[in-house]
């Protein structure tokens, strides 16, 4: 009797072990960093200007012409200058407008 239960013991260590092992461990979640990026005069082209906050320069939230934010995926550096990639000038994540 004594070897059975050490038996079912040892079986269930090695299930319990195994369930923890077979388990896929999930990849971390890495943030992506975002930017601000000015609109130019006319507020309808993206500059290369980038701002940390632009509350101050656009206070309202009506229409995207002074200050569009982007993942980094979706900006590209061009001779040591970051810039919005032109298929995803209009893909903006967040905006701001001057009024």
């Amino acid at each position: 009797m004594k070897k059975y239960i050490i038996g079912m013991l040892a079986m269930i260590m090695i299930i319990v072990a195994s369930a923890f092992a077979l388990t896929p461990k999930k990849p971390a979640v890495k943030a992506e960093n975002t930017y601000w990026f000015l609109m130019d005069a006319s507020g309808t082209n993206v500059t290369t200007t980038q701002v940390t906050d632009p509350s101050t320069l656009c206070p309202s939230k009506v229409l995207p012409d002074c200050a569009r934010k982007y993942n980094e995926s979706q900006t590209e550096i061009v001779s040591g200058v970051r810039q919005v990639k032109s298929s995803q000038v209009n893909a903006e994540i967040d905006f701001r407008s001057k009024d």
